[in-house]
Order: structure tokens, then C-alpha cells, then sequence
């Protein structure tokens, strides 16, 4: 019988094109199911799910992608954490296989390392499963710098407001200690009764500021909304309450959340109050005006503060600097608090050191934007 080349060979490329099309459907498959198991791995960015818990909840998807093990350890904020999930029925080989291992790291306070077994050494499962792990792993990652930062944040504004609040405290202790001041200072019925009037008169506003204290001083301190406020009032309330009565020119509204003005100028009338109060001949003066600038209109208040006997100037460049104060018992915390009050609220305070004293311009919207 004789030999039959081109039959024979086209017998061949026939079996070649079956084995490829089989090749390439079994391909087709894996991909097909690694697509799906990465769009589960993929949905799991989107649920609230604690970063050690992000193992257990993608292990469904790399156990039926080839992975017969995944284990964890390293250290979680101070505490030692080690974790391990394993395939039901373990696949026995004479060589082991080599673990794919990653080192992750967020921040000085979180650090894991992580392994990840296959059943296959080598393959397109093997590709494909390879994969799929390093998308878990980048999720895992993503999901541990996601914690460590927003926890910075959250440290970073307790640590922001924990300022302003010492600070509100000093302002609130102060006013108690002048009403002590004021009544321990009282000769007779006349100039005790003086005195109870003007507690009474500031009683409101040191309740409004100590439950304002309260409030913030909570787990969920509440977001206080900007609204129409009459400024010429909270100043003349705000200078009342540090026992200084000023002199105010003008009056107008300006948009402005309540709480974070009356911080400002809590601030602005305390940094000097208690040199005012001894000195009564030298008194704050206020000119408010309102004025348009790009477009928008904006409440300028033009407040002098005069330099009391004994107070040494602040230089210029110290003015809104934190921890600088010209008084001996300052924190010099004041007038920092009071500048970032009212640009929070959309605002802005400038100074400039006179001879005389301080003059301070404060810039707020007069409207909603």
C-alpha cells in the first residue's frame, strides 16, 4: 500500500485546526468565566466592607479561578492579625507549588503580607488565576490606604476642632471669670444690682456659646448652615459679652453661618477685652459699609482696636501667626481661629498694626451666592 502524502498531511492540518479550535474554545471559556469572576472581585470596591474582611468576601472567586490558599499576617494598628482560607478538596501534587506572595504597607500602622497558592505551576489557568489575584490584591491595598487616610482626616479634624474648642473654652472661662470679677468688685446694693443686670443682659449669649460648646464637644457635632445675619448686632452682642461696649457706625446683613461668626468675633473684642474693661476711655470702634466687588456684594467691616496701657504691640508679621501672643496668659490662638472662622465661612480677615492699636478689616458676603 502506498504512501499518501498529501492525504496525509491534509489529515494532519485537519487534526491541527481541531486541536486549535479546541485550544481556543477552552481559552474563550476561561475567559469568559475570569471576566465574571472579576466583575464579582469589581463589585466589591463598591460595598462597605472592612478591609480584613475583603478576603473572605473574595475567596469564592479565587478558589473556582484555581486558588487552593490564601493566608495573611502582619500587623493592624499596634494589633497582630493572621487569617487563612483553604480550598475544600485539595488537589495533591508531588511538587509543590511556588506562592504568589505580595507585602502591603499603608501608613506606619498597617502592614500585611500575603500568599496565594495555585493548582497549577504554570498554564492559561494558571494566567488567568494570576490575574484575578492581583486584582484582589490591588482592592485589598486601595482598601487599606482608603482606611489609613480617612482615618488621618478624621484625626486631622478632631485635632482642628480640639483647637477651636480649647480656645472657645479659654473664651468662655474668661467670661465667667470677669461676671466673678464683676460681682466679687460690687460695694453695696447699688453696684450689686449693676452687676446682675449685666448678667442677665449677657446670660442668652454665653448660653447660646456654652451650649454651642456641648453640641461640638459631641460624638456628631452638627453642621450649622450659613443664613442673613445683622452684624452690627452679633458684634455689638459679641463685644457686650467680653464686657466692652464699642462704638459701631453703619449697619448691614451679611450670609454667614451664626456659629462661626460669633467664634470670630468672640475672638477679635477677647484678644484685648480685659485691658478695654480697666481702661474704659479705650474702646473698640466698628464702621461697617457694603460694597460691590466682582460681580457679588460684600460687607466690609472696618473694626480699630486700641492698644490698653501695658499691652506690647504684636509685630506685624505675628499677627494671625498660632502661639504668638502679646500677652503674657495668651494662647495666641485667638486671632489665627478668628481669620480661618471667617474664611470658612467665605469671608476674610485682614490686620495691620498701628501705633494706636490694631485695625482689622473683615470682608463677608452680604447675600447667598
Amino acid at each position: 500500500m502506498g504512501f499518501d502524502a498529501p492525504a496525509s498531511f491534509g489529515l494532519f492540518l485537519i487534526a491541527a485546526g481541531i486541536a486549535i479550535l479546541g485550544a481556543s474554545f477552552r481559552i474563550a471559556r476561561l475567559a469568559h468565566s475570569y471576566r465574571r469572576r472579576l466583575e464579582n472581585l469589581l463589585q466589591l470596591a463598591s460595598l462597605p466592607l472592612d478591609p480584613l474582611e475583603l478576603p473572605a468576601a473574595a475567596w469564592g472567586d479565587l478558589e473556582s479561578g484555581g486558588w487552593r490558599r490564601l493566608s495573611w499576617e502582619g500587623s493592624w494598628f499596634g494589633q497582630p492579625v493572621s487569617g487563612t482560607l483553604e480550598a475544600g478538596a485539595k488537589k495533591s501534587r508531588k511538587t509543590p507549588v511556588a506562592p504568589l506572595e505580595f507585602d502591603l504597607a499603608s501608613g506606619d500602622e498597617v502592614r500585611l503580607h500575603v500568599s496565594l497558592t495555585h493548582a497549577d505551576a504554570w498554564g492559561e489557568s494558571r494566567l488567568f488565576a494570576d490575574h484575578l489575584a492581583r486584582v484582589f490584591v490591588l482592592l485589598l491595598e486601595t482598601r487599606l490606604h482608603a482606611r489609613t487616610e480617612a482615618l488621618s482626616a478624621a484625626l486631622a479634624e478632631r485635632a482642628r476642632l480640639s483647637l477651636y474648642l480649647q480656645h472657645d473654652m479659654r473664651n468662655q472661662a474668661q467670661w465667667v471669670l470677669w461676671v466673678a470679677d464683676d460681682f466679687a468688685s460690687s460695694e453695696g446694693d447699688a453696684s450689686m444690682l449693676s452687676a446682675a443686670h449685666r448678667l442677665r443682659d449677657n446670660a442668652g449669649l454665653a448660653r447660646d456659646r456654652a451650649e454651642r460648646l456641648i453640641a461640638a464637644l459631641g460624638r456628631h457635632p452638627m453642621i450649622e448652615q450659613a443664613s442673613s445675619v445683622e452684624l452690627h448686632v452679633a458684634a455689638r452682642q459679641a463685644a457686650r459679652l467680653a464686657g466692652v461696649e464699642p462704638v459701631i457706625e453703619g449697619e448691614a446683613l451679611v450670609w454667614v453661618a451664626t456659629g462661626l461668626l460669633a467664634r470670630a468675633l468672640d475672638n477679635l473684642f477677647g484678644n484685648l477685652a480685659a485691658g478695654w474693661r480697666e481702661t474704659p476711655t479705650v474702646t473698640p470702634r466698628l464702621s461697617l459699609q457694603t460694597i460691590s466687588s466682582g460681580g457679588s456684594r460684600i460687607v466690609e467691616l472696618d473694626f480699630f482696636c486700641p492698644w490698653p496701657p501695658g499691652i506690647k504691640p504684636l509685630a506685624q508679621e505675628k499677627i494671625f501667626e498660632p502661639f504668638a501672643s502679646g500677652r503674657p496668659s495668651g494662647l495666641g490662638l485667638g486671632l489665627y481661629q478668628a481669620r480661618k472662622s471667617l474664611r470658612e465661612a467665605g469671608g476674610d480677615l485682614q490686620a495691620r498694626a498701628e501705633a494706636e492699636g490694631l485695625r482689622f478689616l473683615l470682608r463677608l458676603p452680604a447675600s447667598a451666592p
